[in-house]
């Protein structure tokens, strides 16, 4: 198959396992069946709240920190957004009461940008004054989501952080544009992950090759790793399960002059859980914690972005009944 090829195929697949996701008929079939349920409790902490707390505190146990996110994506109504937002608020509420090191992840489209900006900043300010007076670390971290919703995101960031609402950002090093961005928001002392990016897009805004996507992830995050982006105050986290990458960066934070505590490692729930638990005992080491009663989207969406779990997520489906 050619390149080309190969990139379209990857752009049907993707946009299939959303098309599923988005299926509110299949959906409400699929959580509701016991016999799926492997699947969710691999990639979901639980259905609740009280279920994310009691993973949170086992992986606390590890030395592991949380970045708690409450499943709710592909929203299309007013009334589903305010789902959203209340459940984000109580999850605020409660984790505010634990003693644990968390933060809370946002996607800007579950909280209103599918359907307007006014709607997403006006459910963002509520999300920020949950989080008004809590200790430091205790933040929002925006997700980024396609690419359609790169400078929305980076809008709103910038506009919660002029409100002075704790507030982090997502970059995705596969875009064209990211390097950029990166220099300019590290300039302000923000708080910034760093992922490769799972969405396809196309050559004109994005690298689209692996290797590529690869190298711009490393050069990325070496970048952050810079003694000019030390000295301005950036924070990084760098979100990936490659420990080949993860071999290299770190030996330059040392020589760089950067403490365990001044960078993060993030990685997903259930995905290399040896190595985070190896990582935690000299880095600060954080998982992805999603959790809540819609785990179908969120679980499908990780077979989409990344099509050699099919055969694991199928395994995974079939194991319990």
């Amino acid at each position: 198959m050619t390149f080309m090829g190969a990139n379209l195929g990857k752009r049907l697949w993707q946009r299939t396992m959303i098309s599923l996701a988005c299926r509110e008929g299949l959906r409400t079939r699929i959580e509701g069946s016991d016999r799926l349920t492997a699947l969710a409790e691999r990639f979901v902490a639980g259905p609740d709240v009280e279920a994310a707390q009691r993973k949170a505190e086992a992986f606390a146990e590890a030395g592991i920190h949380t970045s708690i996110y409450y499943l709710g994506e592909y929203v299309d109504t007013e009334a589903r957004v305010e789902d959203n937002v209340q459940h984000i608020i109580a999850a605020i509420e409660h984790f505010s009461h634990t003693g644990l090191d968390w933060f809370i992840s946002v996607d800007p489209t579950q909280i209103g940008y599918s359907i307007n900006e006014d709607l997403g900043w006006a459910n963002a300010q509520r999300i920020g004054a949950a989080l008004a007076d809590l200790p430091a670390g205790r933040y929002m971290m925006l997700d980024m989501e396609d690419a359609s919703y790169v400078q929305p995101t980076i809008t709103l960031y910038e506009r919660l952080v002029e409100a002075q609402v704790p507030t982090a950002i997502t970059l995705q090093t596969y875009l064209l544009r990211t390097e950029d961005d990166l220099k300019r928001l590290a300039a302000q002392g923000a708080t910034i992950r760093l992922v490769k990016g799972a969405f396809v897009a196309n050559r004109r805004i994005a690298h689209t090759r692996k290797r590529d996507i690869d190298d711009a992830y490393l050069r990325l995050c070496l970048l952050a790793l810079s003694p000019p982006m030390k000295e301005s105050g950036l924070r990084p986290i760098f979100a990936t399960h490659d420990d080949r990458i993860l071999n290299i960066l770190m030996p330059v934070a040392s020589a760089t002059g950067w403490q365990p505590g001044d960078y993060e490692i993030e990685m997903l729930l259930g995905v290399r859980e040896p190595l985070q638990r190896q990582l935690a005992a000299q880095h600060t080491m954080r998982v992805y914690m999603p959790f809540g009663a819609a785990w179908w989207p969120y679980s499908i969406r990780r077979v989409g972005e990344k099509p050699a779990m099919a055969g694991f997520v199928l395994r995974a489906m079939l194991s319990k009944r």
